[in-house]
């Protein structure tokens, strides 16, 4: 046991201590990987055991009016968040190179900007994760798919990671892109808690298309710098990105497959939460 707890306080001060990125050390959750891993594991454990249990001799809670004011600031975090990478983009970096963006480690405005960018992306995916508890708490456990757990547990650890260890540069464009993506799609949530009629969420498909296309090009930005060579961005992490956004991009495919199909003609919505009309 001791020469087990010695490794691994061995690779934990290699791997972890030594290759963080200190900017990040002093904010709340990001000091050590204990707590977050215990988030997650707490969140797996209710929605797949403890949650359903608890539940199966109960009514369903009525937690509409808090589903709306969670909707309702879900837009408004990653709207305000995406434009506000969308700035930094596009007028801090006068040459932000779409190939090839390294990150910048300084203490300067533009390095400090990213990790505050990472650091508030983390938290909205933790947020993201009462999305599950919801669908728990509301005894929807139809919806809690592998696709849809998989994918909240995931971007934690990943967010989580992306802080600690590359926060910003070319990972910057995954924020990007799922704020946009999360501020519509909480949008249509919200629509479709407040009870809006059919015919003005009409968009739901082209939502999720939106979705297919996100990660169809998060697979060429990560793919691109990792096959082509030539870029100092770590290429553990790009060969990360791209291998996540293939998965996820597969998922996806499946789930628009099956739901849009002439052969599965089925009302539902976005895949990231699968059903969330009955809000």
């Amino acid at each position: 046991m001791a020469t087990a707890m010695s490794v691994i306080e061995k690779y934990y001060d290699e791997y972890f201590i030594k290759q963080r990125d200190e900017r990040s050390a002093h904010l709340p959750l990001a000091g050590s990987p204990l707590a977050v891993i215990g988030i997650v594991g707490a969140y797996l454990y209710f929605v797949l055991r403890c949650g359903p249990r608890h539940m199966a001799n109960r009514k369903p809670y009525n937690v509409r009016n808090m589903i709306q004011a969670y909707n309702l600031f879900q837009v408004v975090a990653n709207l305000l968040l995406f434009l506000r990478i969308l700035y930094n983009v596009f007028i801090v970096y006068e040459n932000f190179s779409f190939r090839c963006q390294l990150i910048d480690y300084t203490r300067s405005r533009a390095g400090m900007d990213e990790v505050y960018f990472s650091y508030a992306y983390f938290w909205l995916k933790l947020l993201d994760l009462a999305d599950t508890v919801f669908f728990v708490l509301r005894k929807k456990q139809s919806h809690v798919s592998f696709l849809h757990v998989y994918h909240h547990s995931v971007m934690v650890l990943t967010t989580y990671c992306a802080l600690v260890f590359i926060p910003g540069g070319h990972g910057l464009m995954l924020g990007l892109w799922n704020t946009l993506v999360h501020a519509i799609m909480y949008f249509y949530y919200f629509l479709t808690s407040v009870g809006a009629p059919e015919s003005s969420v009409w968009w739901k498909k082209y939502l999720t298309r939106l979705q297919l296309t996100q990660f169809i090009h998060l697979a060429f930005h990560f793919g691109i710098p990792l096959f082509g060579g030539n870029c100092q961005f770590p290429t553990f992490w790009l060969g990360y990105g791209f291998l996540q956004a293939i998965i996820v991009l597969g998922l996806f495919l499946n789930f628009y497959i099956k739901t849009y199909s002439s052969k599965h003609k089925v009302k539902t919505v976005p895949a990231k939460s699968d059903e969330r009309k009955s809000h």
